[in-house]
Protein backbone atom coordinates (compact mmCIF):
# COMPACT_ATOMS: atom_id res chain seq x y z
CA UNK A 1 0.00 0.00 0.00
CA UNK A 2 1.54 3.36 -1.00
CA UNK A 3 1.00 6.07 1.57
CA UNK A 4 -0.48 9.25 1.26
CA UNK A 5 2.46 12.02 1.81
CA UNK A 6 1.36 14.62 3.81
CA UNK A 7 2.30 17.94 5.62
CA UNK A 8 0.59 19.84 8.23
CA UNK A 9 0.37 23.85 7.97
CA UNK A 10 -0.90 25.71 11.40
CA UNK A 11 0.32 28.69 13.43
CA UNK A 12 -1.11 27.30 16.43
CA UNK A 13 1.72 24.36 18.02
CA UNK A 14 -1.48 22.42 19.74
CA UNK A 15 -3.04 21.94 16.66
CA UNK A 16 -0.47 20.98 14.47
CA UNK A 17 0.39 18.45 17.50
CA UNK A 18 -2.69 16.89 17.34
CA UNK A 19 -3.60 16.35 13.22
CA UNK A 20 0.41 15.17 13.64
CA UNK A 21 -0.87 12.76 16.25
CA UNK A 22 -3.87 11.32 14.31
CA UNK A 23 -2.48 11.35 11.13
CA UNK A 24 0.46 9.19 12.77
CA UNK A 25 -2.66 6.55 13.60
CA UNK A 26 -3.64 5.89 10.00
CA UNK A 27 -1.60 3.52 8.39
CA UNK A 28 -2.36 5.43 5.01
CA UNK A 29 -0.85 8.64 5.93
CA UNK A 30 2.73 9.38 6.50
CA UNK A 31 3.47 12.77 7.69
CA UNK A 32 6.75 14.17 5.63
CA UNK A 33 6.42 18.00 6.79
CA UNK A 34 4.94 20.38 9.81
CA UNK A 35 4.75 24.25 9.00
CA UNK A 36 4.04 27.04 11.54
CA UNK A 37 3.61 29.27 8.36
CA UNK A 38 2.15 29.18 5.14
CA UNK A 39 5.59 31.45 4.12
CA UNK A 40 7.55 28.04 5.32
CA UNK A 41 5.38 25.38 3.52
CA UNK A 42 5.93 27.25 -0.06
CA UNK A 43 10.18 26.94 0.83
CA UNK A 44 9.62 23.01 2.08
CA UNK A 45 7.10 22.06 -0.62
CA UNK A 46 8.83 23.18 -3.49
CA UNK A 47 11.48 20.71 -2.65
CA UNK A 48 9.28 18.22 -1.11
CA UNK A 49 6.51 17.16 -3.25
CA UNK A 50 3.43 16.80 -1.03
CA UNK A 51 0.39 15.77 -1.82
CA UNK A 52 -2.35 16.13 0.82
CA UNK A 53 -2.37 18.77 2.96
CA UNK A 54 -4.37 19.65 6.61
CA UNK A 55 -4.32 23.42 6.15
CA UNK A 56 -5.49 26.13 8.48
CA UNK A 57 -7.18 28.83 7.10
CA UNK A 58 -6.59 32.11 9.21
CA UNK A 59 -2.88 32.25 9.25
CA UNK A 60 -0.69 35.70 9.94
CA UNK A 61 1.17 36.73 6.97
CA UNK A 62 -0.39 34.31 4.29
CA UNK A 63 -3.50 32.97 4.56
CA UNK A 64 -4.29 29.21 3.79
CA UNK A 65 -6.86 30.53 0.69
CA UNK A 66 -4.24 32.98 -0.18
CA UNK A 67 -1.60 30.13 0.23
CA UNK A 68 -3.22 28.06 -1.96
CA UNK A 69 -3.94 30.50 -5.07
CA UNK A 70 -0.26 31.01 -5.25
CA UNK A 71 0.62 27.56 -5.87
CA UNK A 72 1.01 26.39 -9.81
CA UNK A 73 -0.05 22.55 -9.24
CA UNK A 74 -1.08 22.42 -5.28
CA UNK A 75 -1.55 19.36 -3.46
CA UNK A 76 -5.05 18.45 -2.87
CA UNK A 77 -5.98 20.13 0.61
CA UNK A 78 -8.43 19.66 3.69
CA UNK A 79 -8.78 23.05 5.23
CA UNK A 80 -8.72 23.12 9.08
CA UNK A 81 -10.22 26.06 10.99
CA UNK A 82 -12.00 27.38 13.90
CA UNK A 83 -14.51 29.26 11.91
CA UNK A 84 -17.57 28.07 10.62
CA UNK A 85 -18.27 30.88 7.88
CA UNK A 86 -15.35 30.07 5.96
CA UNK A 87 -16.97 26.64 5.05
CA UNK A 88 -18.45 27.80 1.75
CA UNK A 89 -15.46 29.43 0.58
CA UNK A 90 -13.55 26.51 1.46
CA UNK A 91 -15.23 24.41 -0.66
CA UNK A 92 -15.37 26.80 -3.19
CA UNK A 93 -11.89 25.73 -2.95
CA UNK A 94 -11.99 22.63 -4.40
CA UNK A 95 -11.25 21.13 -0.76
CA UNK A 96 -11.64 17.55 -0.08
CA UNK A 97 -12.98 18.59 3.48
CA UNK A 98 -13.52 20.94 5.84
CA UNK A 99 -12.31 20.10 9.65
CA UNK A 100 -13.41 22.68 12.24
CA UNK A 101 -11.64 23.03 15.33
CA UNK A 102 -11.59 21.71 18.11
CA UNK A 103 -10.99 18.45 15.92
CA UNK A 104 -12.83 14.84 16.69
CA UNK A 105 -10.73 12.13 15.81
CA UNK A 106 -14.10 10.20 14.18
CA UNK A 107 -14.56 13.16 11.76
CA UNK A 108 -11.07 13.50 11.37
CA UNK A 109 -10.72 9.82 10.02
CA UNK A 110 -13.99 10.70 7.44
CA UNK A 111 -12.09 13.36 5.98
CA UNK A 112 -8.98 11.18 5.42
CA UNK A 113 -11.22 8.51 4.00
CA UNK A 114 -12.21 10.80 1.53
CA UNK A 115 -9.03 11.98 0.79
CA UNK A 116 -8.05 8.22 0.38
CA UNK A 117 -10.78 7.74 -1.97
CA UNK A 118 -9.82 10.57 -4.21
CA UNK A 119 -5.96 10.04 -4.66
CA UNK A 120 -5.94 6.41 -4.47
CA UNK A 121 -9.21 5.12 -5.98
CA UNK A 122 -7.48 2.08 -7.44
CA UNK A 123 -6.68 1.02 -4.08
CA UNK A 124 -7.93 -2.52 -2.55
CA UNK A 125 -9.21 -2.36 0.68
CA UNK A 126 -6.82 -4.93 2.92
CA UNK A 127 -8.07 -6.65 5.99
CA UNK A 128 -6.78 -5.02 9.69
CA UNK A 129 -7.38 -8.49 11.55
CA UNK A 130 -4.33 -10.09 11.90
CA UNK A 131 -5.21 -14.13 12.35
CA UNK A 132 -3.03 -16.54 12.29
CA UNK A 133 -5.88 -19.00 11.70
CA UNK A 134 -9.60 -19.42 9.81
CA UNK A 135 -10.47 -20.26 12.92
CA UNK A 136 -12.79 -17.84 15.02
CA UNK A 137 -11.87 -19.74 18.16
CA UNK A 138 -8.77 -21.07 18.06
CA UNK A 139 -7.14 -17.82 19.99
CA UNK A 140 -8.57 -15.93 22.50
CA UNK A 141 -7.20 -12.72 20.77
CA UNK A 142 -6.53 -10.85 17.98
CA UNK A 143 -4.55 -7.73 16.53
CA UNK A 144 -5.64 -4.41 14.79
CA UNK A 145 -3.57 -1.91 12.69
CA UNK A 146 -3.74 1.41 14.97
CA UNK A 147 -1.71 4.03 16.82
CA UNK A 148 0.67 3.43 14.28
CA UNK A 149 1.40 -0.36 14.95
CA UNK A 150 -0.50 -3.68 15.60
CA UNK A 151 -2.63 -3.85 19.09
CA UNK A 152 -3.49 -6.92 20.61
CA UNK A 153 -7.23 -7.14 21.77
CA UNK A 154 -8.50 -10.05 23.75
CA UNK A 155 -12.14 -10.70 22.55
CA UNK A 156 -12.88 -11.09 27.20
CA UNK A 157 -11.93 -7.66 27.47
CA UNK A 158 -14.29 -6.32 24.78
CA UNK A 159 -17.18 -4.63 25.77
CA UNK A 160 -18.89 -3.52 22.64
CA UNK A 161 -18.24 -2.38 19.02
CA UNK A 162 -19.12 0.46 17.05
CA UNK A 163 -19.59 1.27 13.63
CA UNK A 164 -17.99 4.31 12.34
CA UNK A 165 -18.32 4.09 8.58
CA UNK A 166 -15.66 2.27 7.32
CA UNK A 167 -13.94 2.10 10.46
CA UNK A 168 -14.73 0.23 13.78
CA UNK A 169 -14.43 1.94 17.15
CA UNK A 170 -13.58 -1.54 19.78
CA UNK A 171 -14.08 -0.43 23.22
CA UNK A 172 -12.79 -2.52 25.96
CA UNK A 173 -12.58 -2.55 29.76
CA UNK A 174 -9.44 0.04 29.75
CA UNK A 175 -9.35 2.01 26.22
CA UNK A 176 -10.85 2.36 23.08
CA UNK A 177 -9.03 1.41 19.88
CA UNK A 178 -10.24 3.06 16.50
CA UNK A 179 -8.96 1.10 13.41
CA UNK A 180 -10.15 0.94 9.42
CA UNK A 181 -12.28 -2.07 9.47
CA UNK A 182 -15.93 -2.56 8.64
CA UNK A 183 -18.09 -3.97 11.18
CA UNK A 184 -19.24 -6.58 9.49
CA UNK A 185 -15.80 -8.58 8.70
CA UNK A 186 -14.98 -7.73 12.05
CA UNK A 187 -17.95 -9.67 12.92
CA UNK A 188 -16.82 -12.80 11.45
CA UNK A 189 -14.36 -12.72 13.54
CA UNK A 190 -15.67 -12.55 17.07
CA UNK A 191 -16.58 -16.05 18.65
CA UNK A 192 -20.08 -17.30 17.78
CA UNK A 193 -22.31 -17.26 20.77
CA UNK A 194 -20.67 -14.77 22.66
CA UNK A 195 -21.32 -11.59 20.93
CA UNK A 196 -24.39 -10.58 19.63
CA UNK A 197 -25.09 -7.95 17.00
CA UNK A 198 -27.80 -6.05 18.25
CA UNK A 199 -27.93 -2.96 15.71
CA UNK A 200 -26.34 -2.14 12.58
CA UNK A 201 -23.65 -0.05 14.21
CA UNK A 202 -23.19 -1.71 17.26
CA UNK A 203 -21.85 -5.22 18.26
CA UNK A 204 -22.08 -6.51 22.14
CA UNK A 205 -20.59 -8.97 24.51
CA UNK A 206 -22.93 -10.52 26.06
CA UNK A 207 -20.92 -11.39 29.42
CA UNK A 208 -20.72 -7.54 29.55
CA UNK A 209 -24.36 -6.59 29.59
CA UNK A 210 -25.47 -5.42 33.29
CA UNK A 211 -29.14 -4.42 32.30
CA UNK A 212 -31.33 -4.40 29.29
CA UNK A 213 -34.48 -1.65 29.28
CA UNK A 214 -36.72 -1.48 27.08
CA UNK A 215 -34.64 -1.26 23.57
CA UNK A 216 -31.04 -0.46 25.03
CA UNK A 217 -28.51 -2.26 26.52
CA UNK A 218 -26.27 -1.08 29.16
CA UNK A 219 -22.61 -2.07 29.40
CA UNK A 220 -21.29 -0.31 32.26
CA UNK A 221 -21.52 3.34 32.11
CA UNK A 222 -22.42 3.06 28.24
CA UNK A 223 -26.18 2.45 26.59
CA UNK A 224 -26.48 0.98 23.32
CA UNK A 225 -29.64 0.84 20.92
CA UNK A 226 -31.01 -2.77 20.20
CA UNK A 227 -32.64 -2.43 16.54
CA UNK A 228 -36.00 -3.50 16.52
CA UNK A 229 -36.20 -6.66 14.74
CA UNK A 230 -33.42 -8.10 16.84
CA UNK A 231 -34.81 -7.22 20.14
CA UNK A 232 -36.86 -10.19 20.83
CA UNK A 233 -34.01 -12.65 19.42
CA UNK A 234 -31.70 -11.11 21.71
CA UNK A 235 -33.87 -11.24 24.53
CA UNK A 236 -35.12 -15.26 23.85
CA UNK A 237 -31.07 -15.53 23.01
CA UNK A 238 -29.40 -14.32 26.49
CA UNK A 239 -31.98 -14.44 28.67
CA UNK A 240 -33.33 -17.72 28.51
CA UNK A 241 -33.73 -20.05 31.04
CA UNK A 242 -31.72 -16.97 33.15
CA UNK A 243 -34.94 -14.91 34.55
CA UNK A 244 -35.71 -15.33 38.31
CA UNK A 245 -39.53 -14.76 38.30
CA UNK A 246 -41.54 -15.61 41.67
Amino acid sequence: MKQISCAVIDDEPIAREIISDFIGQDERLILLANYKNAKEALKGISTQPIELIFLDINMPGLTGFQFLKSMTNPPAVIFTTAYREHAMEGFDANAIDYLLKPIAVERFLLAVNKAWKFLRPQAQETSDINSSTSEKDTDDFFFVKADGGLVKIFFEEILFVEALKEYVKIVTKDRSVITYHTISGLEEKLPVGKFYRIHRSYIVNIKAITSIEGFTVKVNKHELPVSRNERDAFIELIASGKIISK
